[in-house]
């Protein structure tokens, strides 16, 4: 690291606030807590505000000097619009209610570097007064985006917005893109603005600090398949197909099936009995620690979230992948992209027999042939972060 990066001239603890809007699964919270941890092992004085709307905020571990904010939450209906998911009430109550949350949390902790996640202002424009604020106060602003957004003419439409095109031109310092533009250039796939293109850097993807070695394999044992699906929320479909794979005849492997915490528990419930009946199959409802079962795998089957996908590609194992589609294309496009780079199979709307025979093709397949892309997206948006940080308090000692 670049010794001129070193928070040691910083007269007091770096103050970091991370926002991440967090509605339908996991995945920018898990993102979130990854970047907070590289900052917090970078920055060992440093304090860190998360503030989420993720219905699943303490089912993880933080690291040192981190705390969460936890803002109420909201799910989507079968149309994929935005609905409260706990509180009574419209979306546009609750919206109010997490703006002011949000600007007190900018009132009272007054971070030095605000970071914010995917939408430019956040759910429901939530962050718009909050972001006003933090250049009236110095704040220093950085804009993350996952590597695919969704497809071009739904980013046209919200890049677009004469709200989006203000804050993106007026409160952002940096915007960092978490991927490789050998996966997917942002710049030449979506309708850049000028004003977001001005400021728009590929920092690579964000992935753990450390990724388990791979574990051996017993002579004669059985080899091991993973089954994901992130949150859970919308995974029941493909949790059964994979079932249904199963089901059609015996296998030579055993499953390990993470059906994750926010699936219906009606619907998991109707897995679980499945699976009872089916050898060499166990199913759980969350696990902390993906990249550890993986170390422990032979094969994955996974949706394409963000975080899923880079540790796919971190731990090298075959992965055959069933992207979500609706109401996103995000993940198909990712799913896509990645089978085109060499680093995984993309099988979307799979039937039981499709699945089973990519499956066989991943376990006898070995390590993926494509070279891996940027994974130094943690560390480098640490530096970035430091670097705005040491820009603030100087201004401010001015």
């Amino acid at each position: 690291m670049d010794s001129t990066l070193s928070p040691a001239a910083l007269a007091h603890p770096l103050r970091v606030q991370f926002h991440s809007h967090d509605s339908f699964g996991l995945g920018h919270l898990r993102r979130t807590l990854t970047l907070a941890g590289a900052l917090a092992r970078q920055v060992p004085s440093a304090e860190i505000l998360i503030t989420t709307g993720s219905p699943c905020a303490t089912h993880f571990a933080l690291p040192d000097g981190v705390e969460i904010v936890k803002l109420p939450s909201v799910s989507k209906d079968a149309k994929g619009s935005y609905v409260p998911r706990s509180l009574g009430g419209d979306l546009a109550s609750l919206v109010r209610l997490r703006r002011a949350l949000l600007s007190e949390v900018q009132r009272s902790f007054n971070p030095d570097v605000l970071v914010v996640d995917h939408q430019v202002l956040g759910l429901g424009d939530e962050l718009h007064d909050v972001l006003a604020a933090t250049r009236a106060a110095g704040t220093r602003t950085i804009l993350g985006l996952r590597d695919i957004i969704d497809a071009p003419d739904v980013v046209a439409r919200e890049w677009g917005r004469p709200a989006a095109r203000q804050a993106l031109r007026e409160w952002y310092d940096r915007v960092c893109v978490y991927g490789d533009p050998r996966i997917f250039d942002a710049r030449a796939e979506y309708p850049v603005p000028e004003e977001l293109r001005a400021n728009l850097e590929f920092v690579g993807y964000v992935g753990r600090a450390v990724v388990p070695e791979r574990a051996e394999r017993a002579a004669g044992a059985p080899k091991q398949v993973l089954v994901t699906v992130g949150g859970g929320e919308d995974g029941y479909e493909r949790l059964s197909t994979y079932l249904d794979a199963l089901e059609l005849g015996g296998c030579d492997w055993e499953s390990t099936v993470v059906c994750g915490p926010l699936l219906d528990q009606e619907q998991f419930k109707t897995l679980k009995r499945r699976a009872r009946r089916l050898s060499g199959c166990e199913i759980t409802s969350f696990h902390a620690d993906l990249p550890h079962l993986l170390s422990k795998s032979d094969a994955v089957v996974a949706m394409s979230g963000y975080n899923t996908s880079v540790e796919i590609m971190q731990s090298r194992v075959p992965a055959v992948l069933l992207p979500r589609c609706f109401p996103r294309r995000e993940q198909l496009i990712r799913a896509e992209r990645m089978q085109a780079a060499g680093l995984a199979q993309c099988l979307p709307q799979a039937t039981a027999a499709e699945l089973r025979t990519h499956l066989r093709a991943a376990l006898d397949g070995g390590v993926p042939t494509g070279a891996l892309p940027d994974l130094s997206g943690s560390q480098r948006l640490a530096v970035a972060i430091t670097e705005l940080g040491r820009l603030r308090r100087h201004v401010k000692s001015a």
